[in-house]
């Protein structure tokens, strides 16, 4: 079989894939959502010798659907409530089929600069679509992770990594002390602020760190406020945030990688006040705005600070003209694929009143489900919903809910997962999903209660 087949059988092929993933999306609610994964079983599954004639693209496909993917765990199944979910969506996987089948290149303007100014456009409507400022732009990337490190680069600049300090909260995505250790900070200068009883940073308590650090001779820098965070949903107080960070001169960051698309919504929007006054946000587009992996986002307030933070040159690059934007110079990748096209298309096929009303529902169905729960006896709400997450408990203990959490693990109907809160074990239920529905919100905590033991 040839890398490049003839133009009929490409089109079959094609045909045949996307068969296979439309039958394969049809089928998720019959699907378990998880088989509890075994490495032992995986290895051998997958243990083939290395193909040197090739085996045909058909049988790949085939071996691929009907062996590989029954074994996965759905993270866009309607019945996943784990983690945050990453629902996909088809019209974003045909755009990320076509970013895959032309092969664009987007890391400087020589190379793509009609797909480099796609990416802009496509920044300038997710930037519009939830109400920020402009002339905030930024650069798409894998996800949040990526982006809370673009945002931490530039929100340090060139200050000395020994004394240069940041403040967390003890809520936040783990991916920002992360990438603090890769940007050369001393642990020590990672700061977990405490959190209050909604378990938002504590204005208060960062203020009462900012002294104290300035006073042993460290340079406080940034802080990463989160609106969303990952364990409840809580949004940090961000209009008190921003006055501390625009009166001691502070970076402000906003992880909103979870919580972005709510603002899509009026009443979403009026969480999220404070965020337009950040000089980073980070979003995840391949949460709860429906695009598939691999899709985050960085926007920032100046980017020329990523310009400082990420530029560079060598002198097989002296073609590109660097008066238009060069997205090698907004972060660590040269060689970037057509990132945002998948986020173009859905935007640019369904439009945002579209996801607008998934996001409702989603937010609907979470409250949905806490009052399902909220009516059985042996549970107890520890968080109520914020966003589209809330969390619970099992009356008889710790050790209950976590045989809870394996019994659906075994079970693979539905999929929670489990968190601490002040060292207590709970329950995560989370929607992000426009395939959910009323049902699959029913039929899950029927489930769940059937199995508590």
């Amino acid at each position: 079989m040839t890398l490049d087949p003839e133009l009929r059988e490409m089109q079959q092929l094609g045909h045949h894939a996307i068969d296979l993933a439309v039958a394969h999306l049809a089928s998720l609610r019959q699907r378990k959502v998880i088989t509890p994964p075994v490495a032992a079983e995986l290895q051998p599954l997958l243990d083939e010798p290395l193909p040197t004639s090739g085996l045909g693209m058909l049988p790949s496909l085939q071996r691929f659907f009907t062996d590989l993917l029954p074994r996965a765990t759905l993270v866009n199944h309607p019945r996943f409530f784990a983690y945050v979910p990453g629902p996909g969506s088809f019209i974003g996987a045909l755009g990320e089929w076509v970013a895959a089948a032309t092969n664009t290149f987007v890391g400087t303007w020589l190379g793509g600069a009609v797909m480099a100014q796609l990416e802009v456009q496509t920044l300038a409507w997710l930037r519009d679509a939830v109400g920020l400022p402009p002339p905030m732009t930024g650069i798409f990337t894998t996800g949040g992770s990526l982006a809370n490190l673009g945002a931490l680069a530039a929100g340090l600049g060139d200050r000395d990594r020994a004394t240069a300090t940041v403040y967390v909260s003890n809520e936040s995505h783990y991916s920002l002390a992360k990438a603090a250790k890769v940007l050369g900070l001393h642990a020590a200068n990672v700061r977990s602020v405490p959190v209050d009883d909604r378990l938002r940073l504590d204005v208060t308590a960062l203020r009462q760190m900012v002294a104290e650090d300035r006073a042993l001779g460290r340079v406080p820098a940034v802080v990463a406020a989160t609106a969303g965070t990952t364990n409840t949903g809580a949004i940090d107080p961000l209009p008190a945030i921003a006055e501390l960070c625009a009166e001691q001169q502070l970076w402000l960051h906003v992880d909103a990688a979870y919580g972005a698309a709510a603002a899509l919504l009026p009443a979403g929007r009026e969480w999220l006040r404070g965020w337009e006054r950040a000089d980073s946000i980070t979003l995840d587009p391949h949460k709860w705005f429906y695009a598939p992996f691999e899709c985050g986002c960085l926007l920032v307030r100046d980017a020329r600070r990523l310009a400082a933070a990420f530029g560079g040159d060598a002198t097989y690059m002296q073609d590109i003209p660097r008066a238009e934007v060069n997205f090698f110079t907004r972060g660590p990748e040269l060689t970037r694929g057509n990132r945002a096209l998948k986020l173009w298309l859905l935007l640019r096929s369904v439009g945002t009143a579209a996801i607008a009303a998934n996001v409702q529902k989603d937010l609907e169905l979470c409250r949905l489900a806490h009052a399902l729960l909220q009516q059985d006896p042996r549970v107890e709400i520890v968080t109520p919903p914020q966003l589209s997450v809330f969390t619970f408990a099992l009356r008889a203990g710790d050790a209950a809910s976590q045989q809870l959490v394996h019994d659906l693990m075994q079970d693979g109907f539905v999929m929670l997962s489990s968190t601490r809160l002040s060292g207590r074990y709970v329950l995560r239920f989370c929607v992000v999903n426009h395939r959910t529905t009323t049902a699959d919100v029913h039929d899950s905590v029927a489930r769940i209660r059937a199995l508590i033991r």
